[in-house]
Formats: C-alpha cells, sequence, structure tokens
C-alpha cells in the first residue's frame, strides 16, 4: 500500500535542510488546503494523506476533469493505525523535514531516503547543479566580489539564490538597481548562508513552458508532456490544459517541433547520467522562449524541479483527445487556496480566462 503526500514547502524546506524546520503559514495553509491534490493520479490503492478528510473529499470532488475512481484519503491519526502496511511513500519532494514528519507518524525508515541520498538530492535540485549541467549563459558567483563584475558585465540581470521557492530568493537588477544597499545586503546574505547565487542574464520573456518526466527506480528517465504554464515575477499562476497534440501546436506558433525533440532528448540524457540512487519520481523542467534581436530562441533550462510540480498535476487533468482549452489555476481568496479550472480563449501568447 502506498501512501501519498502533497508537501509544497519542500523547495524551502530543502534549502532550510533542517529536520525540524516549520513551514511559513502560507506553506501550511496551501497544504492543508491542496492537500488532495495527489488523489488526482494516485491508484484506487493508494493513500493520501491531509489534515481534513471531509475537507478533501469535498473539494476533490468539485475538481472538473478529474478521474472518477474514489480517493482515499487518511490522517496523520488514522495513519499511526496502518503505518505497518505502508510499502512506499511518495511525497511532493524529499526534504528532511518531511522525512523527520513521516518517521513520527511510524513510517518504517526503510522506505525513506538516508541522509547522504537527501544530501545528493538537495545537491541536484540546487541551481548551481542546474548551472552547471542543464543552462546556458548563466554564471554562479561565491563572493560580492564576482556578483559585482558579473552585474557589471550583464547590465540587467536575474538574481537566484540556489535554493528558493515560487519566486522568492529572485531578484531582477539592473546597473543602476544594483546600488541599492539593501539588494546587496541580500545578495551577501544568500552567499554567505547557501553559497553562491546564480547569475542569468534578462530574457524578453515571450512564453513559459516546460517538460515533464519521471525517473524510475532502474535509474530510466522517461518523458510525460509539455507543460504550458504562465508566471509573474517567477511565481506560478497557471497552466493550460490541453491535449499534447494541442499543446504542440501552441508552441509551434515560436519553436519547431524539431528542436523541441532535441531539447527533450538532451534533458533525458543529461539527468540519466545522475540521477540513478539520488532521486525517483516525477520531476520537471521549465523552459522559456524569449526574443533575441528580433529572432525567437528557447532557454533550455530555466529552472529544474526535481519533485513533482504543477505541470504534472495539469498532465492529471489533461484529456487525451482534442477538446476545449482548460486553464488550471490556484486561487488565494484571503484566507483559503482552491483550485480553479475555468474554459480559456487561446489568443496567441497569453490564454485569457472567459468572464
Amino acid at each position: 500500500m502506498r501512501l501519498r503526500v502533497f508537501n509544497p514547502e519542500h523547495d524551502i524546506a530543502l534549502a532550510s535542510f533542517s529536520p525540524g524546520f516549520t513551514s511559513p503559514h502560507a506553506g501550511r495553509q496551501l497544504r492543508a488546503d491542496l492537500g488532495f491534490l495527489p488523489a488526482l493520479w494516485a491508484t484506487e490503492e493508494d493513500l493520501v494523506l491531509v489534515d481534513d478528510v471531509e475537507g478533501a473529499k469535498e473539494r476533490y470532488r468539485h475538481i472538473k476533469n478529474r478521474p472518477r475512481r474514489e480517493a482515499n484519503f487518511i490522517t496523520k491519526a488514522q495513519l499511526h493505525e496502518v503505518s505497518h502496511e505502508i510499502t512506499q511513500v511518495l511525497p511532493w519532494g524529499w526534504d528532511p523535514a518531511i522525512r523527520h514528519e513521516l518517521l513520527k507518524e511510524g513510517i518504517a525508515e526503510g522506505l525513506l531516503p538516508s541522509e547522504e541520498r537527501m544530501k545528493a538530492i538537495r545537491e541536484m535540485s540546487s541551481r548551481e547543479w542546474a548551472v552547471h549541467h542543464l543552462q546556458t549563459g548563466t554564471r554562479i558567483a561565491t563572493s560580492m566580489r564576482t556578483l559585482n563584475e558579473q552585474v557589471e558585465f550583464f547590465g540587467r540581470c536575474v538574481l537566484k539564490s540556489p535554493w528558493s521557492s515560487s519566486g522568492r530568493g529572485v531578484r531582477y537588477v539592473s546597473a543602476k538597481e544594483w546600488e541599492d544597499s539593501a539588494l546587496r545586503k541580500w545578495a551577501e546574505k544568500v552567499i554567505l548562508s547557501q553559497g553562491c547565487i546564480a547569475v542569468e542574464p534578462y530574457y524578453k520573456k515571450v512564453k513559459d513552458f516546460g517538460m515533464e518526466f519521471e525517473a524510475l527506480p532502474e535509474g530510466r528517465v522517461v518523458y510525460r508532456g509539455l507543460s504550458l504554464f504562465h508566471t509573474e515575477r517567477g511565481a506560478y499562476t497557471g497552466n493550460l490544459l490541453a491535449s499534447e497534440a494541442q499543446k504542440e501546436r501552441v508552441l509551434a506558433q515560436y519553436v519547431s517541433p524539431k528542436e523541441l525533440a532535441r531539447l527533450k532528448e538532451n534533458i533525458i540524457r543529461e539527468i540519466s547520467l545522475y540521477i540513478y540512487n539520488v532521486y525517483e519520481g516525477p520531476f520537471g523542467v521549465d523552459m522559456m522562449i524569449y526574443s533575441d534581436g528580433g529572432e525567437l530562441r528557447v532557454n533550455p533550462c530555466v529552472e529544474l524541479n526535481l519533485r513533482c510540480t504543477m505541470g504534472h498535476v495539469a498532465l492529471s487533468l489533461s484529456p487525451g483527445h482534442e477538446a476545449a482549452f482548460r486553464l488550471m489555476a490556484v486561487h488565494y481568496d484571503g484566507s483559503h487556496y482552491h483550485l480553479r479550472v475555468k474554459e480559456t480563449m487561446q489568443g496567441g501568447i497569453e490564454l485569457e480566462e472567459k468572464e
């Protein structure tokens, strides 16, 4: 019997790398409200850990396009009674905090990654690893002196801490803005606490997209599908729900199918060299189409997310055939988070919601 867990605070928990990490309020609220998400791709035998079973059932029931199978939700109190029956644990992402939490709930230590494996997951999840293995044009600064030189070289750039979540740890910088002492103090603190900062050229973004993969236990990497999503200053806002053929046609306006295939094979080849005995499960690579002197180009890796992603959620809700476009978005009403699925208009670069 498998246990699935939605722990959206994973990225900042990985940065903290402490078993005693406490998630900020927003992370706890997101987990409480959207804890049902793994039920969208779970099997009938899987258990999904949630804070409130009845609340999870109600939210799951209201999701359009969801699977028709029933979901098996379970609380921590109930998990204690059946923990000995769990044979595999599948969280949103692995970090010391979720490992510690599951151990407290009676999950056998043998089902959880070792501390050494957790360190390897953290290293491979860092932006520094992506710079060395997947990215082009991005540089690493390990001192303020080097960072000053790189900001001066680029003139306009994006600074990113090695580990961060949903746009946090990201600063858009011009040479003039770099004179701000608060920004410099932030950068100095990141280098001191995380060892470095990634310095990325500023791209004139045309469209966000990504590719979703899965690392299998034997180390093989398989492609799962395209993710057409939206961000605002690095923070996720929504995903297009459509068939693979429809998504490919949308992207064909900007990048050829041949180039997409090449990007996919490059990711599979590079990740396959390092993933075995480090991580198994879903992961995603965020990419970007940008304009360079009037020509469209592709940034092959904006982010490597060595965990489940909202792109995987979108794949679980996307039709396997041609259908009306829909938009999946996470909405915050001031107190709770909601997953919404609405019809959209396909309007070139952007997807606009119908009123």
